[in-house]
């Protein structure tokens, strides 16, 4: 049996070398013009909740022609596809959860990007209008 997405996460942060609890990863069906996104939900009275979405119309397209550029990275099957897009949202959560004021496409972002999983883009490249 395959792993879940946040045993994937747990995995892939493990294998780069941080010790971070996994955050609440989901299948977004609204989710159509990025592959992926890190979100705080901040409710009164509650701690920040973090959170990873992933695409379904995006990422479980059958259609799509492969192989595909992720990240920078050449992805030739839906699942390596999927693994590049959760690693570049991961990055999102690492800077928030350590505290970055901006845990955005930064240049600590592109270090990080490059040293833990040697992404040539900081950018998904998966989740234009032409695609859909």
């Amino acid at each position: 049996m395959p792993p879940t997405l946040r045993q994937l996460a747990a995995q892939i942060m493990q294998q780069a070398g941080w010790d971070l609890p996994a955050p609440p990863i989901l299948w977004s069906p609204r989710l159509s013009r990025c592959a992926g996104l890190f979100v705080v939900e901040r409710k009164p009275g509650r701690p920040p909740q973090p959170e990873i979405r992933l695409s379904i119309p995006l990422l479980r397209r059958r259609d799509r022609p492969w192989p595909v550029q992720a990240c920078g990275c050449l992805c030739r099957d839906p699942e390596s596809l999927t693994r590049r897009i959760l690693e570049h949202e991961l990055i999102h959560y690492k800077l928030w959860k350590e505290g970055a004021k901006d845990w955005g496409h930064t240049e600590a972002f592109r270090l990080l990007a490059w040293q833990a999983f040697q992404h040539q883009s900081i950018t998904h490249g998966i989740g234009s209008d032409d695609e859909l």
